[in-house]
């Protein structure tokens, strides 16, 4: 059986000494009224506590945000500073390309090609701004400048002596007769590498008359090499052939008096000096 629990009668009595209803409370509550009202005192201050830390939380993360905003501006302003100041050194730097692509330029407009504008097909450079816009133009410019070059015979076809220049010449048989020598003669001795100068279509791999075995190689802007008295041929007619490769050995077939190579340049159908096509000066 359960025991009942003590209970204390609590009477409530106004100014005017009328009684109210007597409320009835377990006496454990009024025997230890201290620890109940220490308990809700602490729960105040608890309360209390919370609400004070959440409202400091809350500023910092304010001040916070105030603050990487404030980074990210900075940052910015940096970045663009940087920026305007790497755009500044690399259009310093390209001062030097310039000068060199300038040199190349004057190579092939004193051979009779069109030059490349640096304002072709887009802004001028001192419209540039950004790195970005810089890297763009230099792209495009040399990859045109590239392409130029690179159907341009330039160099030579095999390094070696030039034992019989362009123009008119003693006979090498007979060295009597005059005769007009429509190329160069490179000396080299026999099995030696010949390389294409330029790239292009070979429209002809064979034998041709007082050449020997020859190759001729359309370079698709008006020019044409040939390759002649060689002792073996390395590519066939209508294969397609990139500047510097391998094309043949040297040699003295047709009408030679010892292995060299026979090198010439047409230009437009006419034939023309290879010479000042060996070096870019």
């Amino acid at each position: 059986m359960a025991r009942k629990k003590d209970r204390t009668t609590i009477i409530f009595v106004n100014n005017n000494q009328n009684s109210n209803k007597p409320i009835q409370v377990p006496s454990s509550y009024i025997v230890h009224w201290k620890k109940y009202v220490f308990g809700l005192l602490g729960i105040f201050v608890f309360l209390l506590g919370m609400i004070v830390y959440l409202s400091y939380n809350m500023t910092l993360v304010e001040s916070s945000k105030e603050l990487l905003s404030k980074q990210l501006l900075e940052t910015k302003n940096i970045s663009k500073t940087s920026t305007a100041l790497d755009t500044s050194a690399l259009k310093k730097h390209y001062e030097s390309i310039d000068k060199k692509l300038l040199t190349i330029n004057k190579f092939l407009k004193a051979r009779g090609i069109k030059t490349i504008h640096k304002n072709e097909g887009g802004e001028g450079n001192s419209d540039l701004l950004s790195v970005d816009e810089i890297g763009k133009f230099y792209e495009g410019y040399l990859n045109k400048m590239i392409d130029y070059v690179a159907f341009t015979p330039i160099g030579y076809p095999h390094f070696g002596a030039i034992t019989s220049g362009y123009g008119h010449r003693e006979n090498p048989f007979s060295g009597q007769n005059i005769e007009t020598h429509k190329g160069l003669d490179i000396k080299g001795k026999q099995g030696e590498l010949v390389k294409s100068t330029a790239s292009g279509k070979v429209t002809y791999a064979g034998r041709r008359g007082g050449y020997g075995n020859c190759i001729v190689i359309n370079h698709g802007n008006g020019f044409e090499t040939y390759y002649g008295h060689l002792s073996r041929i390395l590519i066939s007619q209508g294969e397609q052939v990139k500047a510097g490769e391998n094309i043949g050995k040297i040699g003295s077939t047709g009408r030679s008096t010892g292995p060299h190579l026979h090198y010439e340049i047409h230009k437009n159908g006419k034939i023309i000096n290879p010479r000042s096509f060996l070096t870019l000066e």
